[in-house]
């Protein structure tokens, strides 16, 4: 909906974007990290999330070191193979009965 012009959904989206560039700002200057990799389902959304998130995050930081924010490189599958690793792990420490 962003994507096509519906102000509403830009005035939810930039709201949205908005509260997670405070939450990076907040990580930021905790851990000054160089690299900000967001992944998931929300960065499915590409540019029309990442243009706005580094222009956000740009405005917000003040005495901090901006770090390049950018998408992860798995997406959405990460979780999926993070849990399969886990699986896996399990079953092999597990003690036969």
């Amino acid at each position: 909906a962003v994507e096509s012009g519906d102000a509403r959904a830009e005035e939810v989206w930039l709201a949205a974007i908005g509260a997670l560039a405070d939450g990076l700002v907040t990580a930021i200057t905790l851990l000054d990290p160089s690299t900000l990799i967001i992944g998931g389902g929300l960065a499915e959304a590409g540019e029309t999330l990442f243009t706005p998130l580094r222009t956000a995050v740009g405005e917000r930081v003040t005495f901090q070191r901006l770090p390049e924010i950018v998408p992860a490189a798995l997406g959405d599958t990460a979780g999926c193979l993070g849990a399969g690793l886990l699986a896996w792990d399990l079953l092999a420490t597990e003690v036969p009965a």
